[in-house]
């Protein structure tokens, strides 16, 4: 049987041309090397499935793996991505992401300290320039609201039998919106969720540019306050009917503003 590496990363992509070659490239650099690239192709109508092409023919032979997944929804691409995983860790990225070359190290550091740690967070910083204000509003937030997830899933990462246990990442479980905290809410209650606080990456900004993809300023505070051992009741029976009022299911993720508004003289 062959050795498989201790992490594989699944990314995710749809219509990321713009984005995708400036974060493989930072994959291309990790100090880190022995983990394996999971590429999910969700359909992509620009050039970024030739820009994956590209980089997996580059890369050593059995280091990255492409799929397709035709069923839209970024819920069903990381599914496609993580099921297909055989390592004792699973890492979600986004395609729109700048990962620091010790990345991949830290991620493991951290899993080795238990384990009972059964997911390792990285805090999503705006750019090196902004760091340090961005840094100590996360460790704040998460020193005042423990045991939620302050970060996105371009910086998680869990142990993948953890992961199983719980359901992953599925659309019959959780089809909306805010899959990466949701997700979250079951992961801790396999074991401990660690933030590294030096632990960083650095996601576009152009998120700010998807109010659709979100929810309300009084469900984000009714979330920080909420005892963590209700987290379940407060995503499937509070918000997920909210959310299906709304119809903020996953296929909202699909919208990207920032595309028109790029052109916009």
């Amino acid at each position: 049987m062959m050795r498989q590496p201790p992490i594989t990363l699944v990314l995710p992509f749809y219509n990321e041309e713009s984005f995708l070659g400036k974060t493989l490239d930072s994959l291309r650099a990790q100090s880190h090397q022995d983990f394996v690239i999971h590429l999910v192709d969700n359909a992509s109508t620009d050039g970024g499935g030739e820009i994956a092409e590209h980089f997996a023919a580059s890369m050593p032979s059995g280091r990255v793996v492409l799929f397709r997944e035709y069923r839209p929804g970024k819920i069903h691409a990381l599914s496609r991505g993580i099921v297909a995983a055989k390592s004792e860790y699973v890492a979600t990225l986004d395609a729109d992401t700048v990962y620091p070359a010790d990345y991949i190290a830290r991620t493991l550091e951290i899993f080795g300290r238990g384990t009972d740690v059964a997911a390792v967070v990285a805090i999503g910083l705006p750019s090196p320039k902004k760091a340090e204000r961005a840094l100590a509003k996360a460790r704040l937030k998460q020193s005042l609201f423990p045991g939620k997830c302050q970060s996105g899933g371009f910086g998680q990462a869990f142990r993948r039998s953890d992961l199983e246990a719980v359901g992953g990442f599925d659309a019959a479980i959780w089809p909306f919106v805010l899959e990466d905290h949701e997700i979250m809410a079951r992961i801790g209650t396999r074991g401990r969720i660690i933030l590294g606080w030096d632990h960083v990456c650095y996601p576009s900004d152009r998120r700010g540019l998807h109010p659709s993809a979100g929810w309300s300023l009084a469900e984000r505070l009714l979330y920080q306050f909420m005892p963590v051992r209700a987290l379940p009741w407060y995503f499937h029976s509070y918000l997920a009917a909210r959310f299906r009022r709304r119809r903020l299911d996953n296929l909202q993720l699909r919208d990207q503003p920032w595309q028109s508004a790029s052109q916009t003289p």
